[in-house]
Protein backbone atom coordinates (compact mmCIF):
# COMPACT_ATOMS: atom_id res chain seq x y z
CA UNK A 1 0.00 0.00 0.00
CA UNK A 2 2.84 2.34 1.06
CA UNK A 3 4.89 1.61 -2.67
CA UNK A 4 1.22 2.00 -4.23
CA UNK A 5 1.32 5.99 -2.77
CA UNK A 6 4.45 6.75 -3.41
CA UNK A 7 4.27 5.40 -6.77
CA UNK A 8 1.27 7.97 -7.18
CA UNK A 9 3.32 10.48 -6.00
CA UNK A 10 6.16 10.24 -8.00
CA UNK A 11 3.80 10.30 -11.04
CA UNK A 12 2.11 12.56 -10.32
CA UNK A 13 5.46 14.89 -10.13
CA UNK A 14 6.82 13.33 -13.18
CA UNK A 15 3.16 13.81 -15.48
CA UNK A 16 3.53 17.46 -16.94
CA UNK A 17 0.91 19.72 -15.96
CA UNK A 18 -1.08 20.91 -19.03
CA UNK A 19 -2.54 24.68 -18.89
CA UNK A 20 -5.90 23.97 -20.90
CA UNK A 21 -6.26 27.93 -21.30
CA UNK A 22 -3.50 28.19 -22.64
CA UNK A 23 -3.75 25.49 -24.98
CA UNK A 24 -7.02 27.44 -25.83
CA UNK A 25 -5.59 30.32 -26.42
CA UNK A 26 -2.62 29.05 -28.77
CA UNK A 27 -4.96 27.14 -30.93
CA UNK A 28 -7.87 30.13 -31.53
CA UNK A 29 -5.42 32.45 -31.84
CA UNK A 30 -3.05 30.61 -33.97
CA UNK A 31 -5.92 29.76 -36.38
CA UNK A 32 -7.18 33.30 -36.53
CA UNK A 33 -3.65 34.77 -36.99
CA UNK A 34 -3.52 32.62 -39.93
CA UNK A 35 -6.49 33.22 -41.38
CA UNK A 36 -5.33 36.55 -41.75
CA UNK A 37 -1.92 36.06 -42.83
CA UNK A 38 -3.61 33.51 -45.39
CA UNK A 39 -5.85 36.70 -46.43
CA UNK A 40 -3.05 39.05 -46.80
CA UNK A 41 -0.73 36.61 -49.08
CA UNK A 42 -4.28 35.68 -51.02
CA UNK A 43 -5.02 39.31 -51.81
CA UNK A 44 -1.74 39.57 -52.81
CA UNK A 45 -0.85 36.92 -55.14
CA UNK A 46 -2.94 33.41 -54.63
CA UNK A 47 -0.07 31.46 -55.53
CA UNK A 48 1.80 32.56 -52.64
CA UNK A 49 -0.93 29.34 -50.47
CA UNK A 50 0.00 26.84 -53.10
CA UNK A 51 3.86 27.49 -52.18
CA UNK A 52 2.68 26.73 -48.45
CA UNK A 53 1.22 23.67 -49.39
CA UNK A 54 3.98 22.52 -51.37
CA UNK A 55 6.15 22.28 -48.04
CA UNK A 56 3.99 18.88 -47.47
CA UNK A 57 2.99 18.32 -51.54
CA UNK A 58 -0.18 19.50 -51.29
CA UNK A 59 0.18 22.36 -54.20
CA UNK A 60 -3.18 23.69 -54.32
CA UNK A 61 -5.26 26.33 -52.88
CA UNK A 62 -7.18 24.01 -50.31
CA UNK A 63 -3.89 21.88 -49.63
CA UNK A 64 -2.05 25.75 -48.61
CA UNK A 65 -4.42 26.55 -46.57
CA UNK A 66 -4.85 23.39 -44.62
CA UNK A 67 -1.09 23.73 -43.98
CA UNK A 68 -0.80 27.29 -43.44
CA UNK A 69 -3.75 26.56 -40.58
CA UNK A 70 -1.79 24.22 -38.79
CA UNK A 71 1.34 25.84 -39.15
CA UNK A 72 -0.51 28.74 -37.10
CA UNK A 73 -1.19 26.65 -34.68
CA UNK A 74 2.49 24.94 -34.25
CA UNK A 75 4.26 28.55 -34.43
CA UNK A 76 2.20 29.50 -31.61
CA UNK A 77 3.65 26.75 -29.17
CA UNK A 78 6.75 28.42 -29.12
CA UNK A 79 4.83 32.04 -28.68
CA UNK A 80 3.78 30.75 -25.56
CA UNK A 81 7.40 29.98 -24.53
CA UNK A 82 8.96 33.46 -25.55
CA UNK A 83 5.89 35.22 -24.15
CA UNK A 84 5.84 33.45 -20.32
CA UNK A 85 9.51 34.13 -20.57
CA UNK A 86 9.26 38.06 -21.94
CA UNK A 87 5.74 39.34 -20.58
CA UNK A 88 6.96 41.12 -17.55
CA UNK A 89 9.83 42.45 -19.31
CA UNK A 90 8.26 43.74 -22.10
CA UNK A 91 4.90 45.08 -20.13
CA UNK A 92 7.05 47.28 -17.62
CA UNK A 93 9.42 48.81 -21.14
CA UNK A 94 5.72 49.75 -22.37
CA UNK A 95 4.63 51.34 -18.64
CA UNK A 96 8.25 53.08 -18.65
CA UNK A 97 7.85 54.31 -22.01
CA UNK A 98 4.88 55.75 -21.63
CA UNK A 99 5.69 57.49 -18.09
CA UNK A 100 8.03 59.47 -20.41
CA UNK A 101 5.57 60.56 -23.22
CA UNK A 102 2.15 62.08 -22.83
CA UNK A 103 1.20 61.08 -26.18
CA UNK A 104 1.60 57.35 -25.38
CA UNK A 105 -0.15 58.42 -22.33
CA UNK A 106 -2.61 59.43 -24.55
CA UNK A 107 -2.57 56.30 -26.39
CA UNK A 108 -1.47 52.95 -24.29
CA UNK A 109 -3.24 54.10 -20.85
CA UNK A 110 -6.81 53.54 -22.35
CA UNK A 111 -5.45 50.19 -24.18
CA UNK A 112 -3.35 49.01 -21.29
CA UNK A 113 -6.83 49.73 -18.92
CA UNK A 114 -8.84 47.87 -20.70
CA UNK A 115 -7.10 44.77 -21.89
CA UNK A 116 -3.81 44.77 -20.56
CA UNK A 117 -2.60 41.54 -21.10
CA UNK A 118 -4.10 41.53 -24.92
CA UNK A 119 -2.41 44.44 -25.57
CA UNK A 120 0.81 43.49 -24.47
CA UNK A 121 0.69 40.34 -26.04
CA UNK A 122 -0.40 41.96 -29.44
CA UNK A 123 3.15 44.13 -29.36
CA UNK A 124 4.86 40.66 -28.09
CA UNK A 125 3.21 38.56 -30.75
CA UNK A 126 3.80 41.06 -33.64
CA UNK A 127 7.39 41.18 -32.97
CA UNK A 128 7.53 37.35 -32.89
CA UNK A 129 5.09 37.56 -36.08
CA UNK A 130 8.13 39.54 -37.83
CA UNK A 131 10.59 36.51 -36.77
CA UNK A 132 8.51 33.91 -37.97
CA UNK A 133 8.35 35.96 -41.56
CA UNK A 134 11.65 36.26 -41.77
CA UNK A 135 12.67 33.07 -41.16
CA UNK A 136 9.69 31.18 -42.14
CA UNK A 137 8.69 32.82 -45.30
CA UNK A 138 12.23 33.94 -46.61
CA UNK A 139 14.47 31.31 -45.34
CA UNK A 140 12.85 27.93 -44.74
CA UNK A 141 10.25 28.04 -47.01
CA UNK A 142 12.27 28.70 -49.98
CA UNK A 143 15.38 25.98 -48.71
CA UNK A 144 12.12 23.47 -48.83
CA UNK A 145 10.50 23.97 -51.66
CA UNK A 146 13.83 24.72 -53.88
CA UNK A 147 16.06 21.73 -52.30
CA UNK A 148 13.03 19.16 -51.07
CA UNK A 149 10.33 19.80 -53.50
CA UNK A 150 12.84 20.83 -56.60
CA UNK A 151 11.15 23.61 -57.13
CA UNK A 152 13.14 26.95 -58.63
CA UNK A 153 12.62 29.36 -55.61
CA UNK A 154 15.71 31.65 -54.74
CA UNK A 155 16.91 31.52 -51.71
CA UNK A 156 16.07 33.95 -49.62
CA UNK A 157 13.29 35.21 -51.32
CA UNK A 158 14.28 38.79 -51.14
CA UNK A 159 11.24 39.34 -53.56
CA UNK A 160 8.58 41.43 -53.05
CA UNK A 161 6.42 38.22 -52.67
CA UNK A 162 9.04 37.86 -50.02
CA UNK A 163 8.06 40.86 -48.18
CA UNK A 164 4.16 40.57 -48.36
CA UNK A 165 4.97 37.30 -46.65
CA UNK A 166 6.78 38.87 -44.06
CA UNK A 167 3.99 41.54 -43.28
CA UNK A 168 1.37 38.67 -43.25
CA UNK A 169 3.18 36.76 -40.27
CA UNK A 170 4.25 39.92 -38.78
CA UNK A 171 0.16 40.26 -38.66
CA UNK A 172 -0.53 36.55 -38.00
CA UNK A 173 2.05 37.12 -34.39
CA UNK A 174 0.17 40.45 -34.02
CA UNK A 175 -3.43 38.77 -34.05
CA UNK A 176 -2.11 35.57 -32.50
CA UNK A 177 -0.76 37.41 -29.53
CA UNK A 178 -3.95 39.12 -29.15
CA UNK A 179 -6.20 36.96 -28.47
CA UNK A 180 -4.47 34.62 -26.96
CA UNK A 181 -3.66 37.23 -24.45
CA UNK A 182 -7.95 38.08 -24.40
CA UNK A 183 -8.17 34.38 -23.70
CA UNK A 184 -5.95 34.28 -20.57
CA UNK A 185 -7.17 37.56 -19.59
CA UNK A 186 -10.66 36.32 -19.45
CA UNK A 187 -9.80 32.93 -17.96
CA UNK A 188 -8.38 35.09 -15.20
CA UNK A 189 -11.96 36.57 -14.37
Amino acid sequence: MAARSRLAALGSRLSPSIDMTAVEGVVIGGLFGALQAGLVMSLYRTEMVYEIGGIVGLYSLNGGWYVLLALGILFGIPFVAFVSGSINSFANTVIMLSSRSSALQKLLVPLLKRSALGVTCAGVGQLYGVGVGVLFQLVALPVWLRFVMGLSVPVPYLTVGGVVGVVAWALYGGAMGLVYGLILENSTG
